[in-house]
């Protein structure tokens, strides 16, 4: 008995261990951590960019469209996070940004969550790093 509890703590702090080292390379990331810094003018510019490509990339009502990362029309300010991919559609804007760990981090731009349903009327940046989710601005639309 005490050596089956011995090696469910090993692996538990094991677990643990590995879990740290596979995620950390997200939270330390310089652009996972600036994004989560910025200025409320970055943030208001940022989600006006993200609109601005929802608006000139429509789809059906739940439709996703993949969006070049090399397209030029492409906003400076979403450019310049150098992304891996981008994805639009009525209900927000998604990308997956350039990082160094396993999986990356994306920044999308949605309508809130209220309960079960989705506020059209507030929309939230977040940052979203393995299960990381957190919100860093909201406003209005």
């Amino acid at each position: 008995m005490r050596a089956m509890r011995t090696i469910l703590i090993v692996a538990a702090i094991a677990t643990c261990i590995i879990g740290f080292i596979w995620f950390l390379p997200n939270l330390l990331s310089p652009q996972y951590f600036g994004l989560r810094h910025k200025s409320a003018k970055w943030y208001s510019d940022f989600t006006a960019a993200c609109d601005s490509v929802i608006a000139s990339h429509p789809s059906g009502t739940n439709e996703f469209t993949s969006v070049s990362v090399t397209d030029p029309s492409l906003p400076k300010i979403i450019r310049d996070l150098h992304p891996l991919k981008i994805k639009v559609g009525p209900q927000g804007f998604w990308m997956l940004l350039v990082s160094d760990s396993h999986a990356g981090f994306g920044l999308s731009w949605d309508p809130m969550w209220e309960g079960t349903n989705r506020s059209t009327d507030i929309w939230v940046l977040h940052t979203t790093a393995e299960s990381d989710d957190t919100i860093i601005y909201s406003a209005k639309r």
